[in-house]
C-alpha cells in the first residue's frame, strides 16, 4: 500500500544500540530503519546513536563481535536488588546520556528497543511485545523488572509509542489505559533476500550443514522456553520413525535464558538421527536455510509480530505456527495454525503438511502472496511519516 507523503522534513536520532552479534530480531528491526530511513521522503537527516556515541553514518559490517559472555555477571545480576540498585543505576545512566544529548534536542529520537532515556526534544520509542506482562514466567527476573520499569517510564515521557501488530497495540491501550491516538501499529518487513530458490543455488549451504534441500522440517530462534520447542519435540516424536528420519527436524538459535533442560534433550534426540541442532546460524546462510525446508515450525507460547514466520513465507516454504497472540494477524490464514498448548492438534499439523501435497502447494502461495505485503521499505516510510507529523 501506498503511505502518504509528509511535507515537511524532520531531523532522526535513532539509537542503534540494539545492532549487536548475534543478531536479534530488535536487532534486525533497528538495521533495516538505518538503512532505509534517510532514504524516505521527509526525511531531512537521520544520525545514529551507537551506545554512548552519536555518529553521523552507521556500517553495519563494523559490528564488532560480542564480547566473551561473563558468568560472573550473570551469576551476580539476578541477586543484585531491582529496586534499591539495578533500577536507580540505570536511570542514572539514562539521565547521562540524556544530557549528553542536548546538542541534538532539535532531532527526533526514536529508540527501537523498549528503552527511552529522558532526552529533551520529541521522543517515539517502539514498543514490540508486553510478555513480560503477561508471561514473566518465560524471563529471568531481572529482565521481567527490568522491561516492565522500561516500558512505564517509556509511556510516561515519549510523545509516541510504536508496536509491530495491532495486536501489541490492542494490549497497550488496555493494559494502560492509553488514548488511541498515543499508538500506532507499523508492521515489520522481510528482506528480499528472503525468497523462493533452485535446489541448485542451495547446495553449498545445505553441503555445509549437512542437509538435503525439501528433507527437514526447521524452526528458528533463540531456545528459551516461551518459543515452547519442547511442545515440537513431542510433536514429532509423534511421527512414525521412518518420517522422523526421512524429515529431521532441524533447530537454528542461540542458547537463550533457562536452556539447559532443552538442550539436554536435544543432545538426546541428536544422537538418535531425528533432530539437528545447528546453534546460531550467521545471517547470509538462513535465506537458503528457509528456502531448503519442506515446512517451517513456530509454535511460540507469544508473540508480538513473528519476524521468522513472515521470512519462511517470504521463503516459498509452507507454515505451521501457533494460534494466539500476533500470529493470527501476521498468517491472515496462510499458515497451518495449532493452539500451542494442545500437543495433539501440533502433531496434526505436522502430518498434515507432510501427507497433504495439495496443501503444500496452496498454503507456499497463499504464504508468498501474504509476505509480499510486508517491505521494509513501507515500514520505514510510515515512521518517517510519523515523525514528520511528530516534529511539526
Amino acid at each position: 500500500m501506498d503511505v502518504p507523503q509528509p511535507d515537511l522534513r524532520v531531523k532522526i536520532l535513532l539509537d542503534v544500540s540494539a545492532v549487536s552479534l548475534p543478531l536479534s530480531g530488535i536487532g534486525r528491526y533497528t538495521l533495516e530503519l538505518a538503512g532505509h530511513l534517510p532514504h524516505c521522503p521527509g526525511v531531512e537527516e537521520v544520525v545514529y546513536l551507537a551506545g554512548d556515541r552519536v555518529q553521523a553514518d552507521f556500517d553495519p559490517a563494523a559490528i564488532p563481535p560480542p564480547p566473551p559472555a561473563s558468568r560472573f555477571r550473570q551469576w551476580l545480576k539476578p541477586l543484585l536488588p531491582y529496586k534499591l540498585l539495578l533500577g536507580p543505576y540505570r536511570r542514572r545512566r539514562a539521565r547521562a546520556l540524556a544530557a549528553s544529548l542536548h546538542d541534538y534536542r532539535d532531532y527526533l529520537f526514536h529508540s527501537p528497543n523498549f528503552s527511552l532515556p529522558p532526552v529533551e526534544g520529541r521522543a517515539v520509542v517502539t514498543l514490540h511485545d508486553l510478555s513480560v506482562f503477561h508471561f514473566p514466567q518465560f524471563h529471568p527476573r531481572d529482565r521481567v523488572n527490568y522491561l516492565r520499569d522500561q516500558i512505564a517510564h517509556s509511556i510516561a515521557r515519549a510523545d509516541h509509542l510504536v508496536t509491530d501488530s495491532a495486536f501489541v497495540r490492542g494490549e497497550l491501550l488496555q493494559l494502560f489505559g492509553l488514548p488511541a491516538d498515543r499508538v500506532t501499529a507499523v508492521p515489520l518487513g522481510v528482506d528480499a533476500a528472503f525468497r523462493p530458490r533452485p535446489v541448485g543455488d542451495l547446495q553449498a549451504v545445505m553441503a555445509r550443514y549437512g542437509l538435503r534441500a525439501g528433507a527437514y522440517l526447521l524452526s528458528v530462534g533463540t531456545i528459551e522456553p516461551r518459543k515452547n520447542l519442547a511442545a515440537l519435540l513431542r510433536a514429532h516424536q509423534g511421527l512414525d520413525r521412518a518420517q522422523r528420519r526421512q524429515y529431521p527436524l532441524v533447530i537454528a538459535g542461540a542458547y537463550g535464558w533457562n536452556s539447559g533442560p532443552l538442550l539436554a534433550q536435544l543432545e538426546q534426540l541428536r544422537g538418535a538421527g531425528e533432530l539437528i541442532y545447528l546453534d546460531y546460524v550467521p545471517e547470509p546462510d538462513l535465506p537458503a536455510l528457509y528456502a531448503g525446508a519442506a515446512a517451517f515450525c513456530y509454535l511460540s507460547f507469544y508473540e508480538g509480530f513473528g519476524l521468522p514466520v513472515l521470512e519462511a513465507m517470504a521463503s516459498g516454504v509452507p507454515v505451521i505456527c501457533a494460534s494466539g497472540s500476533a500470529l493470527d494477524e501476521l498468517c491472515a490464514g496462510s499458515a497451518e495454525q495449532a493452539e500451542p498448548h494442545d500437543d495433539a492438534a501440533i502433531l496434526a499439523s505436522l502430518k498434515k503438511v507432510l501427507d497433504d501435497p495439495a496443501w503444500r502447494s496452496e498454503a507456499t502461495e497463499r504464504g508468498l502472496a501474504r509476505a509480499a505485503t510486508f517491505t521494509w521499505q513501507n515500514s520505514a516510510r510510515q515512521l518517517a511519516t510519523l515523525f514528520a507529523e511528530l516534529a511539526a
